[in-house]
C-alpha cells in the first residue's frame, strides 16, 4: 500500500508540471497549429499540426528545419484526411496523415499512427490558455495620434513591470481598423518584459484598410518572438498585413494573404500566406491555482517510459528508507 503511495505521488507531480506548461511549450515548438481544417497553398516553414483535415493545391513544411533529422519529430501531423488533389512537400522529414491518404506526400517517412496526438486537448488547452491571457491586468498602453491625422503608433510598454508580462488590451477598432496609423513599433521603456500579450476584443478582424507597417523593435525576431496577439473572442480574422508575433485564436477561421512571423494556433485556416518560423520564446508563469477564470486544464499523459521510470526511482527511495528505519 505505502508502495503504491509512493508511486502515486511521483506522478501526481509529474501530472502537475506538465499541466502548467502544454501550451506554453506547443507554441515553443510548432509553427502552426489548426485545431479543425487547413486549406493551404503556401508554406510552414516549422512544425505543424492540424486537428481536421488537410486540402489546397500544393503546400509545404519543415522547410527551416534540418532534413532528415529525426529529432525534429513529425513535420506535419493530419489527425483528419489529405484531400484529393493535394500535394505536401515536407523536406525531408516525416509526415503522419492518421485519416485516408487521397493526395501526394513528398516525406522521409509517411504514417497513420497519431495516437499520441490528442487533439480534443490541445484544443481545451489553448481554448483555457487564451481566456486566462484575456483577463491579465493591464500595465501597458497603445498611444496613437489624437488629432485626426496620419502618424505613427506606439506599444508603450509599462515603466515598471521590470520583467513582468506585458499586457496591452485593445480593440480591434484601435489598431486594425484605425486608418491613420502609419506605422507602429513597441516602446520597451527600459524594460525587459519576459513576453508582451496584447489582448485584442472583436468577433471580426480585418487589416484590410490598415495602412501601418511594423518599424523598429516589432520587427525585430528578438521581440517579436516574445509576443502573443490573443484574439480570443475572434471568429473570423483575415489579414493582407503582415502580423509580427504570434497569433491566439482558438475560436477563429484565419485567412492571411501575407507571412505571419511567429506561432500560430487558429480553429481553421485558409492559408495564402507563409508561417515563419519565428516560434515563441517567451516566459509565462501559467499556474491555473491562479487563473481567474478557474480553467480546467487537462494534461497531456507522459510518455510511458518516464512514468515506469519514476515509479521504479520512488519505489526504490521507499525501500531505501524503510531499510534504514530497520
Amino acid at each position: 500500500m505505502k508502495n503504491t503511495r509512493v508511486v502515486v505521488a511521483l506522478l501526481v507531480g509529474l501530472y502537475s508540471q506538465y499541466s502548467l506548461a502544454g501550451p506554453i511549450e506547443t507554441l515553443s515548438e510548432y509553427n502552426l497549429v489548426v485545431l479543425n481544417d487547413l486549406v493551404s497553398t503556401s508554406e510552414v516553414e516549422g512544425k505543424t499540426l492540424v486537428g481536421g483535415d488537410l486540402s489546397g493545391s500544393t503546400s509545404n513544411y519543415g522547410i527551416r528545419l534540418q532534413q532528415n533529422d529525426p529529432s525534429n519529430g513529425d513535420a506535419l501531423v493530419v489527425a483528419g484526411d489529405l484531400m484529393s488533389g493535394s500535394t505536401v512537400n515536407a523536406n525531408g522529414q516525416s509526415v503522419v496523415i492518421a485519416g485516408a491518404n487521397n493526395g501526394r506526400v513528398n516525406a522521409s517517412s509517411v504514417s497513420n499512427d497519431a495516437s499520441e496526438y490528442d487533439f480534443d486537448l490541445i484544443t481545451s488547452e489553448f481554448v483555457n490558455f487564451s481566456g486566462y491571457l484575456s483577463e491579465l491586468a493591464v500595465n501597458s498602453i497603445l498611444t496613437t495620434s489624437t488629432n485626426g491625422q496620419p502618424g505613427p503608433a506606439s506599444f508603450e510598454i509599462g515603466s515598471d513591470i521590470g520583467t513582468d508580462l506585458a499586457v496591452f488590451n485593445i480593440t480591434a477598432d484601435d489598431f486594425f481598423n484605425n486608418d491613420d496609423i502609419q506605422q507602429y513599433d513597441i516602446d520597451l521603456n527600459g524594460q525587459n518584459p519576459s513576453a508582451i500579450i496584447i489582448n485584442v476584443s472583436g468577433e471580426v478582424i480585418n487589416d484590410s484598410n490598415f495602412n501601418g507597417n511594423g518599424v523598429g523593435n516589432i520587427v525585430n525576431d528578438a521581440f517579436r518572438e516574445n509576443i502573443i496577439w490573443n484574439f480570443f473572442e475572434a471568429i473570423d480574422i483575415d489579414l493582407v498585413k503582415q502580423l509580427n508575433g504570434s497569433l491566439l485564436a482558438p475560436f477563429a477561421d484565419l485567412s492571411n494573404a501575407t507571412p505571419i512571423e511567429g506561432s500560430v494556433v487558429v480553429n481553421n485556416f485558409d492559408q495564402d500566406g507563409e508561417v515563419h518560423d519565428a516560434l515563441f520564446a517567451g516566459t509565462i508563469n501559467y499556474d491555473v491555482s491562479t487563473d481567474p477564470q478557474d480553467p480546467v486544464v487537462d494534461v497531456p499523459a507522459p510518455s510511458s517510459f518516464i512514468i515506469f521510470a519514476s515509479a521504479l526511482l520512488g519505489l526504490g527511495l521507499w525501500r531505501r528508507k524503510t531499510a534504514a528505519e530497520k
